[in-house]
């Protein structure tokens, strides 16, 4: 369809995007990019927006089980409650939920201060850590007792979000589980394929061959969280702005596996405007993940992924 054409769906949709612009204080959003949401997503992001404003229900449940985390950064901040609040709306809540901020803020943004008293935590780390401030401070500093589920802050999640991933978890508590995953490409024993070539995941089969991408929320068990405390910062080094290379060559090397939730990959859809800044156009397109999975892994963790990609091949 010509992008000039209008049809009474685009006229809805642009209708509603402008609503949305004037209801968040003119948040950037354009009709046709990768952050604009369909109608039904717009309508709920709206009941997000009216949730924040009026509820005063918990966020979180103190006889819950994870640990729910999640960073932020520049310009995200205005809208990271987006993410927050789908969360805390889910059919599971969190144990805790908790966003890590790498700086003190004079004042925290009045939409996190509501989700604040209503059981957020906005936490402050020294910078210096980029993306891998979503878990390091909190597996640096606590007792690892509980299942961690990584969260994006550009992505509305579904109410069932956390109960799928729980749900998975309590039947393969020995892996890695994630609603996205990737199958990863080698060419032989020690070469990877590049990144931006791995297929998408059609198992729910624990598989050391398979990529969790945090974008949809992924979880670490206890045990794989002390091995990766235990290894200190390596990720500095080989994968500072791929936290998910990083966690995945964890996984291998301590003997934990990757589940996918369900036999396809789930994607949900951005939060409106976020996609103006992030690191997949430098870790995809850029190289970055190709440059930082050659740096990371190890000829024991490549031996081991290329048995499974052999197997499955």
């Amino acid at each position: 369809m010509d992008r000039g054409t209008r049809t009474p769906a685009t006229a809805r949709a642009r209708g509603i995007a402008r609503s949305l612009a004037v209801a968040f204080g003119g948040l950037p959003h354009s009709v046709g990019t990768v952050d604009s949401p369909p109608p039904h997503v717009a309508g709920d992001i709206t009941r997000l927006w009216l949730r924040n404003s009026r509820s005063q229900e918990s966020v979180v449940d103190t006889a819950s089980t994870e640990i729910v985390t999640m960073t932020t950064h520049g310009e995200r901040l205005r809208d990271v409650w987006l993410a927050i609040e789908s969360i805390g709306r889910g059919t599971v809540k969190p144990h805790r939920l908790v966003l890590w901020l790498d700086r003190p803020l004079p004042r925290v943004p009045w939409r996190l201060r509501r989700l604040q008293h209503r059981g957020l935590e906005v936490r402050f780390t020294p910078p210096g850590l980029g993306v891998h401030t979503k878990y390091w401070p909190l597996l640096s500093s606590e007792s690892l007792d509980r299942p961690l589920v990584m969260s994006d802050d550009d992505i509305v999640y579904p109410e069932t979000w956390l109960e799928e991933l729980r749900g998975a978890y309590q039947s393969s508590p020995r892996c890695v589980i994630a609603h996205r995953a990737h199958v990863i490409g080698m060419s032989s024993e020690s070469e990877f394929t590049p990144y931006a070539s791995w297929r998408p995941c059609e198992s729910d089969a624990p598989n050391y061959a398979h990529f969790a991408t945090s974008v949809s929320g992924q979880l670490l068990p206890p045990a794989l969280q002390k091995a990766i405390r235990d290894d200190g910062q390596g990720f500095l080094r080989s994968a500072p702005t791929a936290d998910d290379v990083w966690l995945h060559y964890e996984a291998v090397k301590h003997g934990f596996p990757t589940r996918q939730v369900l036999d396809r990959q789930q994607h949900w859809w951005f939060i409106p405007g976020s996609q103006q800044t992030g690191l997949n156009t430098v870790n995809v397109a850029g190289g970055e993940n190709d440059r930082q999975i050659a740096a990371t892994h190890s000829p024991e963790t490549r031996r081991r992924i290329w048995a499974e990609v052999a197997a499955i091949s």
